[in-house]
């Protein structure tokens, strides 16, 4: 009786089994039915490109220290003729900004005052290394947001 009741189980199992057999080309059609477009689809093959990226120098960041702030990077023409240094002071002071030129001693000085932004900007005709470097003159704690970019 026991055996009757397994033969009958495999029985409805296997008949089951055959009639939602899965092929494996109808499975492949069914695959290649999905992907027939392109992932990444072109507007105008025409139109070259030629608008170059920016270059970050100094990648947008948020700096909160009593220490100064000291950066440097190097500016290329290959990457652009144009360059900015932007800052934003958010502390409770003024801050103040040397910019150091090809290691220079005689660097520019510019203040940003408390709750100010400035943008200092560069010409660049050839290969130029800069330091910047940002402090305070009364010690308070310096807060600002800053970033750099050729293009």
């Amino acid at each position: 009786m026991a055996f009757n009741k397994i033969l009958g189980v495999g029985v409805a199992l296997s008949v089951l089994l055959t009639a939602n057999s899965a092929s494996a080309g109808a499975l492949e059609e069914r695959v290649k039915d999905t992907y027939t477009n392109p992932p990444i689809t072109v507007e105008n093959s025409d139109d070259p490109i030629i608008t170059p990226f920016d270059v970050q120098l100094i990648r947008p960041e948020n700096y909160s220290s009593y220490n100064a702030y000291e950066k440097s990077f190097s500016m290329d023409p290959g990457n652009g003729s144009d360059g900015n240094l932007w800052i934003k002071n958010t502390s409770s002071d003024d801050l103040w900004v040397k910019v150091f030129v090809n290691g220079g001693n005689d660097p520019l000085e510019v203040s940003v005052k408390k709750g100010a932004q400035k943008t200092i900007s560069f010409y660049v005709g050839v290969t130029t290394s800069y330091k910047i470097y940002v402090y305070s003159k009364t010690g308070h704690k310096i807060e600002m947001s800053i970033s750099a970019r050729q293009f």
